[in-house]
């Protein structure tokens, strides 16, 4: 899931734009020491991501409330089943949390009203109701439309390694690659290692937190 975005000025003709990418970082290992981080940008800043909304009215107790949510070739089912006592927003809270387990989009709720949004700019998707109980108690409406063509691709991945040198000094490592952000994207140069070194000893470290170290 995208969680940041990158800021830069950008040439166009004679003058600059201010330019905004969302970026994601994806952990793809994390083994004893080791963590692989992935960064993708969203490389089209015109792009403009769909927002849509649900709108939920509350039935009876056992009813189902279901979100079909198609991006690209994957279209997962979101439900819940009304229980006794439950609100449209207790309803679309719940809708709303498990749609965010969606790498592809980005859902929040206030009131009875669910607004999704594409994360990434540029990659349409479409919602659909047909599993409900009551179609009519889930409207979709896209309030915003997509425009552009997703260009979301691999920029970089970066390795940072955790351990410690012969006197006993935290050490972290980091490596890495560059891509030149194709559809598959091809290494362009690596960089690193690059090597930060901690001030203080794990033994100092322990000792000033009251842990006793052995003497022998």
């Amino acid at each position: 899931m995208p969680i940041g975005v990158i800021d830069y000025d950008r040439p166009r003709d004679v003058a600059t734009t201010p330019t905004e990418l969302e970026a994601e970082y994806r952990i793809i290992t994390s083994v004893a020491n080791k963590i692989t981080v992935e960064w993708y940008l969203t490389l089209n800043p015109d792009n403009v991501p769909q927002v849509s909304t649900v709108t939920i009215t509350a039935g009876t107790t056992g009813d189902e409330y279901a979100i079909k949510a198609t991006v690209g070739s994957s279209a997962p089912t979101y439900r819940h089943k009304q229980l006794a006592g439950e609100t449209a927003p207790l309803i679309a809270a719940f809708l709303a949390t498990l749609i965010n387990t969606n790498p592809s989009l980005w859902a929040t709720s206030a009131g009875a009203v669910i607004t999704i949004k594409s994360l990434i700019p540029g990659q349409a998707f479409t919602l659909a109701n047909t599993d409900s109980t009551t179609a009519g108690n889930v409207v979709i409406a896209t309030t915003t439309a997509n425009s552009g063509t997703a260009l979301h691709r691999k920029i970089a991945e970066a390795d940072m390694t955790f351990s410690a040198n012969t006197s006993g000094f935290p050490v972290v490592s980091v490596s890495g690659r560059w891509y030149d952000g194709a559809a598959s994207p091809a290494l362009k140069q690596t960089f690193g290692p690059l090597v930060g070194t901690g001030n203080s000893t794990l033994d100092t470290i322990q000792i000033a937190q009251g842990i006793v170290r052995p003497t022998s």
